[in-house]
């Protein structure tokens, strides 16, 4: 009876690990961001963001994003593979960068959106964004399996 984990405990740590999901993801994109400060300096003037506001913070949707995504993908159908972390982390990054395209829809309205070569780089932005996105899923995925290694779950190579 010692190694059972009761489901409100399991509960408990399902939603922490997804806030933990929320704020990694934050953090990458925060780091991210900050690598690229330089041109996306240009988008926080695109969409109307005052020249002083924090580069980092655009990737402040990856907070909620994130965590929802994980608890989707990874918590909730206790899917620790790392094909789900994979998607955790490309849906996160996708999700983010859709929220900065509503953004700019509401800022500049979807006739500039279709303008000239402009679907053509919000395509080629999300697309790589999404791609990045994938490489962040496996490091806390990793994490996660070990965390479930130590409790009564095992961790086998047969879960990939």
């Amino acid at each position: 009876m010692d190694g059972l984990v009761s489901p409100a405990s399991d509960r408990s740590s399902a939603r922490r690990w997804s806030l933990y999901a929320g704020a990694y993801a934050f953090a990458c994109g925060a780091v991210t961001a900050e690598l690229l400060s330089t041109v996306l300096r240009v988008f926080t003037q695109v969409v109307g963001l005052p020249e002083t506001f924090p580069v980092p913070l655009l990737a402040a949707p990856a907070l909620l994003v994130g965590g929802g995504v994980w608890w989707l993908l990874v918590e909730r159908p206790e899917r620790y593979t790392y094909p789900a972390g994979v998607a955790y982390g490309a849906l996160t990054a996708l999700g983010t960068g859709l929220c900065w395209t509503a953004w700019f829809l509401v800022v500049w309205s979807v006739d500039l959106l279709a303008a000239g070569p402009t679907p053509l780089l919000v395509a080629l932005v999300i697309g790589l964004t999404t791609a990045a996105g994938a490489l962040i899923g496996p490091p806390i995925l990793f994490v996660r399996r070990r965390s479930r290694a130590g409790s009564a779950a095992d961790a086998t190579a047969n879960s990939l």
